[in-house]
């Protein structure tokens, strides 16, 4: 397969350095680079040769002209998240040149498939939107605001992190996880994603956000839920981006919860999704227009990867005390026997 022709065009040279660093270490079979410093530089270059795609920092912005001209792909490198335009901050310019803005401090692999997105490299726009990942992503949602869908997605956390690195993520309003659970936390997810932002979120920091109960790892969700509607696409896919490069887990486990932005886009991420719902004619409307919902999004056999659940539990019996955390009661319960026959694709049969 012939490689991607990339100008890469930033006066910034550790950036410049880096983001080249990057294309010829990892993607050397896929794409040849480019570098430019100064915008008479690519321009001239433009004069003589033919690139797929040209990447632009600050300062290069008669060149992006040029390029509309041409026809020629463009990623505009922002220092703050794009705003929310339509379609991922990609729009067209008058010349009906493709341009996407995106983070310039995200992690590489993200901005990677934006390029091969708007060069046809294997990948369609929409298809883009998954960051293709080893790190497995667990979804669990409910249409009908089922009151076990927490205690389901953590008993998932624990019995997965018996085999591999698990994390857990909180996406719901008022959760009152760390109450419920009587666990510690301090940061917390909206701290995350305001350092993820402004390009601080660094590796060796990172553990600080990081805490652990029986045998996998969570990080305290959003304490105020302004910041988790703020939460973007973007944002979240950056995220994950993030975890896939820059840590060792191997599976992530999401709690969904509601008025997220793109909902649809983001259950693109997940390789499996759990959907918990009750057995009843209002239950039953709530679950059909979410079901409508999702095939007016689907998107990459979204719902191939969707298990509907009716799920016969409730949480009128949860306590703390005994002498045992609600969390290893779920576990070693006959809830737990569920959820564990739930991921190996048994069928369960209730006593």
């Amino acid at each position: 397969m012939r490689k991607i022709e990339v100008a890469v065009c930033e006066t910034e040279e550790e950036y410049r350095s880096r983001f080249v660093a990057y294309l010829v270490e990892h993607k050397s079979g896929e794409a040849s680079v480019h570098a430019f410093s100064a915008q008479e530089h690519f321009l001239g270059a433009l004069e003589q040769r033919s690139f797929d795609i040209a990447v632009f920092g600050g300062g290069f912005e008669q060149a992006e002209e040029y390029a509309g001209e041409r026809s020629l792909p463009v990623i505009r490198l922002k220092n703050t998240v794009p705003e929310q335009v339509a379609e991922r901050g990609c729009y067209q310019t008058e010349s009906e040149t493709a341009v996407t803005e995106v983070f310039r401090y995200q992690p590489m692999e993200a901005i990677w498939h934006e390029m091969q997105a708007l060069t046809g490299g294997g990948r369609t726009r929409e298809a883009s939107q998954n960051i293709a990942m080893k790190m497995e992503v667990i979804g669990v949602c409910s249409p009908v605001r089922h009151e076990m869908q927490m205690p389901f997605s953590l008993t998932c956390a624990g019995i997965l992190a018996e085999k591999g690195k698990v994390l857990y993520l909180n996406l719901m309003e008022y959760s009152g996880f760390l109450e419920v659970f009587q666990l510690e936390g301090s940061n917390d997810l909206g701290d995350i994603i305001v350092k993820l932002r402004n390009g601080r979120l660094l590796p060796e920091a990172f553990g600080k956000y990081v805490y652990e109960s029986e045998g996998f790892s969570y990080i305290p969700p959003f304490g105020n839920p302004e910041n988790l509607h703020e939460l973007t696409l973007e944002d979240y896919q950056a995220f994950l981006a993030f975890l896939e490069q820059q840590t060792d887990f191997e599976t992530v486990v999401i709690d969904f919860g509601e008025g997220l932005d793109r909902f649809g886009r983001m259950l693109q991420a997940c390789s499996s999704i759990f959907c918990l719902t009750k057995q009843g004619f209002y239950f039953n409307c709530q679950t059909e227009r979410f079901m409508d919902y999702i095939k007016s999004v689907s998107e990459d056999h979204l719902q191939e990867r969707m298990q509907l659940i009716e799920l016969p539990f409730s949480a009128r019996h949860l306590r703390a005390g005994n002498g045992m955390g609600i969390l290893r009661q779920l576990l070693w319960s006959e809830f737990g026997d569920y959820v564990r026959k739930r991921l190996t694709g048994a069928v369960y049969e209730s006593k």
